[in-house]
């Protein structure tokens, strides 16, 4: 399995707190069936922006530490984009903040809200070449009122990532049974664990894939889990299948969902 998003790298923002903690960490996903794992730390907008080269120095380094401790795993340095206008001035192509150097970018949307600017944003991001990666999606409120939106930028070209845990409820049952919609209506393309530490929020993905399976089949679940992330790691070009539903009048899909959340 590849986890696609996590907070693994000690002491780079409110993930692993140490490298004892990030090697732990490792040793889980290892155990749970991981074979390679996404560092992905938050760059926030005049908050939080750590230099890429020191994300990408400090993925060499875990590795090197976890191939000292017997942990066989593949790390490669990502990051965390929280969707913030001014934050297109230092996203001038493709490369820093991509996963695995690719053309590939994971972005966050705020918990309650769907900024004004979103569409403008990934159309510019698109525009100059990114592949842009919505992070857990299932956890912005808005969007589960409005789940044609989510809809229409995959048609666009947009992936989608989900958490390990909010299928399998420990982000409550409201962000459950939204993943879940999402998954049974080939609206997903990528997992993460987002990981932050060993005793919360852990990078574990064997329970969340054995669900995807029972969601979708087998092998979907091998297609989000590990076939499409790894063309993502690769920077090869990946289009997701249209959301017809979406394109249907009166709010269909939107009723849709609402009726089943």
């Amino acid at each position: 399995m590849i986890d696609l998003h996590s907070h693994v790298l000690p002491e780079m923002d409110d993930g692993a707190k140490d490298q004892k903690t990030a090697l732990a960490m490792l040793g889980l996903a290892v155990a749970s069936g991981t074979g390679t794992i996404v560092a992905t730390p938050h760059v926030i907008e005049n908050a939080h922006r750590p230099a890429w080269e020191t994300v990408v120095e400090e993925c060499r380094k875990l590795a090197a530490a976890s191939e000292q401790q017997g942990t066989n795993i593949r790390i490669c340095p990502g990051a965390e984009v929280a969707m913030a206008y001014d934050s297109l001035a230092y996203l001038e192509k493709p490369g820093p903040y991509c996963i695995n150097n690719s053309n590939y970018i994971l972005v966050e949307l705020p918990t309650h809200i769907i900024p004004e600017y979103t569409d403008e944003f990934f159309f510019v991001l698109q525009t100059r070449g990114f592949y842009p990666i919505l992070a857990h999606p299932e956890r912005n409120i808005e969007l589960s009122h409005h789940p044609e939106r989510l809809a229409e930028w995959i048609n666009r070209g947009i992936l989608v990532q989900i958490n390990g845990s909010s299928l399998m409820g420990k982000m409550g049952d409201k962000v459950r049974r939204f993943a879940e919609l999402l998954v049974t209506r080939n609206m997903v393309h990528c997992l993460g664990s987002d990981a932050h530490g060993f005793n919360s929020r852990r990078p574990r993905l064997d329970s969340a894939t054995a669900k995807l399976a029972s969601l979708a089949g087998p092998q979907k679940a091998k297609e989000i889990t590990a076939l499409t992330p790894d063309k993502i790691l690769r920077g090869e070009a990946f289009i997701p299948q249209p959301i017809e539903e979406c394109t249907k009048k009166n709010g269909v899909f939107s009723r849709l969902f609402g009726r089943l959340l």
